[in-house]
C-alpha cells in the first residue's frame, strides 16, 4: 500500500519521467553500453530544445517540458541502441513536428510524435528495435509492475484491456485457422515489448483522450484491430512494426471519429 501511496502522491508526468529515465539508464548499464544512456540523453535533450524553442518562437513563453522529455525518453528506449547523429537529431525533430503542426482542433496533436517520428524514418532506414524493454525477463517485470501503477494513476486499464482482448484474440483466430501452434502467441505475453506499447504509448494522454469512456474503449479495440491487421500484412508488404503502424491507425480514425464535431467548434 505505501508503493500506490507514493506514487500517487508524485504527478504522473514526474513519475513517468523518472520511469522511463531509469529504465533507460538501468537497460544501458546492465547489457554494458553506457554509450546507450549518453545518446539517449542526447535525444531527450534535443526533443525538449526543438520544442521549446517551437513554442517560444509562436508564443513567446517557456514551460517545463515534462512531455517532451517522456517523449524523448521513449524515442531513446525503442529506437536502434546505438543511433549515429543524424537519427538522434531526426527523431526528436520529427517528432516535434508532428507534435506542433498536426493537429485537430487548436491543441491536440493527431498522432503519438514518438510512434509517428519512428514510423517515418523507418521507411529510410532500419530505426526500431525496442533493445531498452525486450532484452530479457527482468525488463518485463519492470514493465509489468510500473505499468499497472500507469494504468491505474491514469484510469486506462478500459482501454488497455479492450486493445489486449482485440489484438491476441485475432492473432489466436488466425493462428487456429492456419493450424499454426500457439507458442509464439504465448510468449508474446511475456515479452516486455508488448507490455510497454499497452501501458506507456497506447494510453499517451493526449492521443487516447476522448468525450465518454465508450470511446476511449472504441479506440483500444480499433487500435487492436489495425496492429493485428498489419501484422497479417507484415506477411505481404513492408511493414517495419505492427504495434507503431496500428497505433498511428488508430490515432487518425479515432479521431475523426470522436473530435471532427471538437475540430469544427475550435
Amino acid at each position: 500500500m505505501s508503493l500506490f501511496w507514493l506514487t500517487q502522491k508524485i504527478p504522473i508526468k514526474y513519475s513517468m519521467a523518472l520511469y522511463l529515465a531509469a529504465l533507460l539508464a538501468f537497460s544501458s548499464f546492465w547489457l554494458g553500453e553506457p554509450i546507450r544512456l549518453l545518446k539517449g540523453l542526447l535525444m531527450v535533450s534535443l526533443y525538449a530544445f526543438f520544442d521549446l524553442l517551437w513554442t517560444y518562437l509562436r508564443n513567446r513563453k517557456w514551460y517545463l517540458p515534462l512531455s517532451s522529455v517522456i517523449s524523448g525518453l521513449i524515442l531513446a528506449l525503442i529506437a536502434v541502441p546505438n543511433p549515429n547523429f543524424v537519427l538522434i537529431v531526426y527523431l526528436p525533430l520529427i517528432a516535434v513536428i508532428s507534435k506542433q503542426l498536426f493537429h485537430f482542433g487548436w491543441a491536440r496533436h493527431i498522432f503519438n510524435p514518438a510512434a509517428f517520428a519512428l514510423v517515418f524514418v523507418s521507411f529510410f532506414t532500419p530505426t526500431i528495435s525496442w533493445w531498452g524493454v525486450s532484452w530479457g525477463i527482468i525488463p518485463f517485470w519492470i514493465v509489468l509492475i510500473s505499468g499497472l501503477v500507469i494504468l491505474w494513476r491514469q484510469k486506462r486499464f478500459h482501454v488497455a484491456i479492450p486493445f489486449a482482448i482485440t489484438y491476441f484474440a485475432l492473432l489466436a483466430l488466425l493462428l487456429l485457422i492456419s493450424h499454426a501452434p500457439l507458442t509464439p502467441l504465448l510468449g508474446s505475453f511475456r515479452e516486455g515489448t508488448t507490455l510497454f506499447f499497452i501501458t506507456v504509448m497506447l494510453i499517451e494522454p493526449v492521443t487516447s483522450t476522448f468525450p465518454t469512456r465508450r470511446a476511449r474503449i472504441i479506440y483500444g479495440v480499433l487500435t487492436g484491430i489495425f496492429a493485428f491487421l498489419f501484422s497479417y500484412g507484415a506477411r505481404f508488404f513492408l511493414v517495419t512494426d505492427p504495434f507503431l503502424y496500428g497505433l498511428l491507425a488508430g490515432n487518425i480514425v479515432s479521431g475523426v471519429l470522436y473530435l471532427s464535431p471538437i475540430s469544427k467548434r475550435s
